[in-house]
C-alpha cells in the first residue's frame, strides 16, 4: 500500500471521528462509524513499515486560528461568529478589536485613529453587551459600551460573538453578545512560555515635541499544569507606549446666512459659504499594561475550579495645537473675490479672501488614567448525572481625566488670506498673512471674546458590577438531551464627575506674550497651507499666569450624576435532539429578567443660583424566550432557526436624575424642564434568525444569514408628562397643575432593523495540493432599518452602517506567512465626544481600511520557537472623514459637504515572539 493510501485512510479515519463528535452520536453510532473505517484501518496495518513512517502535519499560525474559529462557529448551538488566538497571546490582529470586527456583519468604530467601539448587525454600540469569560465586564465610557482598546490582545485567548441569544449567558445585548475569553491552562498539555517584542513607528513622525512618533509593545505569557494535571496556572503581562500622531482639519458649518436676514458681506446672496474653521495637529501617546492570571483545579472528573484575574492601567496624553477662526458675518469677518461652484444642486463658495478674522490659536494638553480589575471564580461539581455550578464576579472601572487649554493670537484683527474651501474629499487650505509661529507676535489672550482665557474639564468615571451566577443541569439519553436552571443577581453603580473651571489671565485678562523659556519648536500646520506653523509652549507649566475660576454651575445637571441598578434573572434551557427527517438538535430556553434601577442627580434651583439634589427610579420585569435549532441536512450542511425575545438596556447617561431650565409659562401656567429620564426603560424587540452553512473541510466554509428585528420599544427624545410636585417654582406664575412637560428620552414606539449577511474561508489546498497554503476569508452584509433617532426622519439609526464587507487573503507554508486584509463600512451616523465633552451625532464618510503583515516562524534548528514579523496598519493612510449638512447639522443623511478630515497616517510594526 502507497503512502498516498495509507494517508487517505488516516484522513478517513480522523474525518469520521470528528463527524461523529461534531454530531454527538450515540455510542451505537460511533461504534458504527468505527467499523466503517475498519478496512481502511487494515490496509493501513498491511503497509510495508517503510512507508508507515509519515511526516506529522501540524497546522499552527493563522490556518490553526481560522480552524478554531470554523470548530466553534460548526459545533454551536446558536448563531454565532468566532475568533481564535494564533498561538499563547497572539490573536490574528494587534488589536482585540481589529481581530472582532472582520467577523461577518461586525464593525469598528475608530477613535483616535484605533479601534475602539464594536457594532453588531449594523446597530450602535450601545445595543450590544461584552463579557470577559462570561460575566458583563465594566466600561470607562460615559454609559455601557466597551472601550475594546483596555484589552490587550496580547491577554485574549478568543472571542464569540453571539447572533442570537443563550438563555444561560449572564447577560444580553439586542444586536448581540460579544464573550472574550483568556485562555485555560488545563487545556494545555505541557508547560509553555512565549515572549513577544515590537517596535512601533507612525509614518506622520513627531507632529509635536512632546511625543514621540515611535513607540513599541512588549508581552510575556506563562502556562503550567501539575504533573497529574489536577491544577494548572497561567499568567500573561502586555505593555503597550503606542504613539498616535493626527493631521486634522474641520469645516465648522455652512449657511446661506442671507436666508436669515444677515448676509455675509463679499458673498452672493444665493451662495452658501463655510463660517468657520479649524485646523491643527494632535500627537497623543497611549501607554497600558495588562496583567491576567488564570488557576485552574480540577482534582476529579466531579469537580472543576476556575479562578480568573485581569487588571489593566491605561494612561493617555495629548497634545494638541490648533488654529481656528469664525468667518461669519456675525464675528466682523470680510469677504472679497468670492468664486462659486454648483456642488449637488447648491451655490457652494469655493474660494474667497478672508480679512478682518479673530482667530484663535488653541494649545490643549489631555490626560487621561484608566483602571480597569475584574475577578471571577468559577466552580462546578458533579453529583451523579447533575451538574452545579456557581459563579461569583466583581469587576471595577475607573477614569480620570483633564481637558485643559490655553487660547493666544494676534492683539488686532488679521487677514486668513487667499482661502481655498474643499467641498469633497480632502481639507481647505488658506494663506494668512500673520506668522502664528512669531512668539513676539502672538500673546495670551482671548482673541474671538469668548468670555475666558482657558479652561480644564475634569470628567470622573467610575463602573463597579458585583455578580453572583448558581445554576444546575443534567443530561438525559433522548430527544431531551439535557436540561438546565439557574439564578443569576448583579449590581451595577456607575457615576459621572464632569465638572469644568475657566481660566483668566492675572493682571486683569491683560495679554501677555509666552515666557520665552517655555517655548519650544513651532507646530507645523502646512498640510493646511503653506507655511502656516504655530507657536509651542508648555501648557501645564504657563498656567501659573492664570486665575482659576468656576464654570457656570447650571450646567451640573447634565454632568454630575449616578445610576444604581439591581437586575435580577431566573432561566432555563433544554437541549434538543430529535429527527425530523434529518437530524435536529438546539436549545429552548426561558429568561425572566426583572430590574430595579435608581438614580442620583441635580436640579437646578435658579432663584438659590445653585443645585439641589434629586432622585428617582423604576422597576420593571421581562419575559425573554428564545429557541435554537440546527438541522443537519447532509454531513457538512446545517440549517439554523433562531426565534427570541431580546433588549438592550439604555444609555445610563439618559437614566439619570437631573433637571435644568425648570419654568412656569406666563402664558399657560405650566411646568416645563429638561433632564434625565430615571424611569426610562430598555430597547426591546422580537428577533428571528436563518442560517445556512455548508463546511467543505476544517478549515472551508460558505454561509449565508438572514435576520429580522422587530424593535417594540425604542428610546427617542419626547416631551413627556412630568410630575414636578416639590420643584422650586422660579417665576412669581402660579402653576395650574404640579404635571408638566419633560423634555428628555423616553420609551416610544418601534420599528425594525433587518438586513443579509454571506461569509466563508476557502482553502485553496481543497482545489490541488500545489497551492496549499493559500486561502482566502470574506464576508459581506447588508443591512437596513426604518428607524430614526428621536422620531426624526432626518435622524437615521444610530451606527447604522448599510454595507460593510471584510476580505483577508492568506499565505502560510514552510514557516513564511503573508496576510493582506480590508475593512470597508459605509457612511454612518454615530455618538461622538464634542468640544465641550458631551456626546453628539456625527454622519462618518465611508472608509476602506487595509492592512499588511509578513512574517516568518522557525520550525526547527537553533531558532525553533522564534516568529518574525512586519505589519503594517492603515495600509493606504485612509482619513478619518465626516459630513454635515448645510445649517442643518450633521445628523442630515444627505450631508454632502466636508466637517472633519484627520489622517492618522500608516502603523509599522516590526518584532517578534519566541516560545519555549
Amino acid at each position: 500500500m502507497s503512502v498516498q493510501k495509507l494517508r487517505a485512510a488516516e484522513r478517513a479515519v480522523t474525518s469520521l471521528t470528528s463527524f461523529a463528535a461534531r454530531q454527538r452520536l450515540t455510542p451505537v453510532a460511533a461504534v458504527c462509524a468505527g467499523l466503517v473505517c475498519l478496512p481502511l484501518l487494515a490496509q493501513a496495518q498491511t503497509a510495508p513499515a517503510a512507508e508507515q513512517k509519515l511526516e506529522t502535519v501540524n497546522v499552527t499560525g493563522f490556518r490553526a486560528s481560522l480552524e478554531n474559529a470554523i470548530a466553534t462557529k460548526r459545533n454551536a448551538d446558536a448563531i454565532v461568529e468566532a475568533i481564535s488566538a494564533e498561538d499563547i497571546g497572539k490573536l490574528p490582529d494587534v488589536s482585540i478589536a481589529d481581530a472582532i470586527s472582520r467577523l461577518p456583519g461586525l464593525t469598528a468604530q475608530r477613535v483616535a485613529g484605533r479601534s475602539s467601539v464594536i457594532s453588531i448587525r449594523g446597530m450602535a454600540p450601545r445595543f450590544g453587551v461584552t463579557l470577559l469569560n462570561g460575566r458583563e465586564i465594566v466600561s470607562t465610557g460615559d454609559n455601557r459600551s466597551v472601550e475594546y482598546d483596555q484589552f490587550p490582545s496580547e491577554l485574549i485567548n478568543a472571542a464569540t460573538v453571539y447572533k442570537t441569544p443563550d438563555a444561560s449567558l449572564s447577560a444580553q445585548g439586542l444586536s448581540g453578545t460579544i464573550n472574550m475569553k483568556t485562555l485555560r491552562p488545563l487545556d494545555f498539555g505541557k508547560t509553555q512560555a512565549v515572549v513577544g517584542a515590537r517596535l512601533e513607528r507612525n509614518s506622520n513622525g513627531s507632529l509635536n515635541p512632546e511625543i514621540s512618533g515611535t513607540g513599541n509593545r512588549l508581552s510575556a505569557s506563562y502556562v503550567t499544569q501539575s504533573a497529574d494535571r489536577t491544577w494548572g496556572a497561567a499568567v500573561g503581562f502586555a505593555h503597550l507606549d503606542s504613539p498616535n500622531q493626527e493631521k486634522h482639519y474641520k469645516s465648522w458649518w455652512w449657511a446661506n446666512t442671507n436666508n436669515w436676514g444677515s448676509p455675509l458681506a463679499g458673498v452672493p446672496t444665493d451662495s452658501v459659504a463655510l463660517q468657520g474653521f479649524e485646523l491643527g495637529a494632535a500627537s497623543s501617546r497611549q501607554k497600558r499594561d495588562g496583567l491576567m492570571g488564570v488557576l485552574e483545579y480540577k482534582p476529579s472528573a466531579e469537580f472543576h475550579s476556575t479562578l480568573d484575574l485581569y487588571y489593566s492601567k491605561f494612561d493617555q496624553t495629548e497634545a494638541r495645537r490648533t488654529v481656528m477662526s469664525d468667518m461669519s458675518t456675525w464675528s466682523g469677518a470680510v469677504w472679497t473675490n468670492a468664486q462659486t461652484s454648483v456642488v449637488n444642486g447648491d451655490k457652494i463658495v469655493t474660494s474667497a479672501v478672508v480679512t478682518n478674522a479673530t482667530p484663535v490659536a488653541l494649545t490643549t494638553f489631555n490626560k487621561r488614567k484608566d483602571d480597569v480589575s475584574a475577578i471571577g471564580w468559577n466552580n462546578e461539581l458533579k453529583l451523579g448525572d447533575w451538574k452545579l455550578m456557581g459563579d461569583v464576579s466583581w469587576s471595577k472601572a475607573k477614569r480620570e481625566e483633564q481637558n485643559a487649554e490655553v487660547e493666544a493670537g494676534a492683539k488686532t484683527r488679521v487677514s486668513l488670506g487667499q482661502a481655498n474651501f474643499v467641498t469633497g474629499d480632502g481639507r481647505s487650505t488658506f494663506q494668512p498673512a500673520f506668522d502664528f509661529s512669531d512668539p513676539k507676535n502672538v500673546y495670551l489672550t482671548d482673541p474671538s471674546n469668548w468670555g475666558r482665557d482657558g479652561r480644564s474639564q475634569f470628567p470622573k468615571v467610575k463602573d463597579e458590577i458585583k455578580a453572583l451566577k448558581l445554576s444546575a443541569g443534567r443530561t438525559f439519553d433522548s430527544w431531551m438531551n439535557s436540561i438546565e436552571g439557574g439564578l443569576d443577581y448583579s449590581e451595577r453603580d456607575k457615576s459621572m464627575n464632569r465638572t469644568e473651571v475657566y481660566y483668566n489671565l492675572k493682571n486683569n485678562r491683560a495679554p501677555v506674550l509666552i515666557p520665552s523659556n517655555l517655548l519650544r519648536e513651532p507646530t507645523d500646520l502646512s498640510f493646511a497651507g503653506s507655511n502656516i506653523r504655530m507657536v509651542n509652549f508648555d501648557l501645564p507649566s504657563v498656567l501659573s499666569l492664570y486665575d482659576v475660576a468656576p464654570a457656570s454651575a447650571d450646567q451640573a445637571p447634565g454632568r454630575i450624576w449616578s445610576v444604581h441598578e439591581k437586575v435580577t434573572a431566573a432561566h432555563a434551557k433544554l437541549g434538543l435532539e430529535f429527527d425530523w427527517g434529518v437530524p435536529v438538535h438546539g436549545t429552548l430556553g426561558l429568561r425572566v429578567v426583572h430590574a430595579q434601577q435608581s438614580s442620583n442627580g441635580l436640579l437646578w434651583n435658579s432663584k438659590t443660583n445653585a443645585s439641589d439634589p434629586t432622585t428617582g427610579g423604576t422597576s420593571y420585569t421581562d419575559t425573554l424566550p428564545s429557541l435554537n435549532l440546527s438541522a443537519d441536512l447532509t454531513a457538512n450542511t446545517i440549517l439554523r432557526f433562531g426565534v427570541a425575545k431580546v433588549l438592550a438596556r439604555p444609555n445610563m447617561e439618559d437614566m439619570r436624575a437631573g433637571f435644568s431650565g425648570i419654568n412656569v409659562s406666563s402664558t399657560d401656567r405650566t411646568w416645563s424642564a429638561s433632564g434625565g429620564n430615571a424611569k426610562l426603560e430598555p430597547w426591546r424587540a422580537d428577533a428571528v434568525d436563518l442560517s445556512v452553512e455548508h463546511y467543505f473541510s476544517k478549515r472551508s466554509y460558505l454561509a449565508a444569514a438572514a435576520f429580522h428585528k422587530n424593535i417594540k420599544n425604542f428610546v427617542y427624545s419626547q416631551s413627556i408628562p412630568f410630575d414636578f410636585t416639590g420643584f422650586p417654582n422660579p417665576t412669581t406664575y402660579t402653576p395650574i397643575s404640579n404635571i408638566g412637560l419633560l423634555s428628555t428620552k423616553a420609551n416610544g414606539h418601534g420599528g425594525m432593523v433587518a438586513g443579509t449577511e454571506l461569509s466563508g474561508t476557502l482553502d485553496a489546498g481543497l482545489v490541488t495540493p500545489s497551492l496549499d497554503g493559500i486561502g482566502v476569508t470574506f464576508s459581506y452584509s447588508n443591512t437596513r432599518s426604518s428607524l430614526h433617532e428621536d422620531n426624526n426622519l432626518n435622524n437615521p439609526l444610530d451606527g447604522l452602517s448599510g454595507v460593510a464587507t471584510n476580505f483577508v487573503v492568506y499565505y502560510e507554508r514552510d514557516g513564511f506567512s503573508a496576510r493582506l486584509g480590508s475593512r470597508h463600512r459605509s457612511a454612518f451616523v454615530t455618538t461622538v465626544r464634542g468640544t465641550f465633552g458631551e456626546n453628539v451625532p456625527s454622519m462618518i464618510s465611508a472608509e476602506t481600511i487595509m492592512d499588511a503583515q509578513l512574517g516568518y516562524a522557525f520550525d526547527s534548528g537553533t531558532f525553533k520557537g522564534l516568529s518574525l514579523t512586519l505589519q503594517v496598519n492603515n495600509l493606504r493612510d485612509r482619513p478619518y472623514r465626516t459630513r454635515v449638512g448645510i445649517s442643518t447639522g450633521a445628523k442630515d443623511p444627505n450631508a454632502t459637504l466636508p466637517e472633519r478630515y484627520t489622517s492618522y497616517g500608516r502603523q509599522f510594526l516590526l518584532g517578534g515572539t519566541y516560545k519555549f
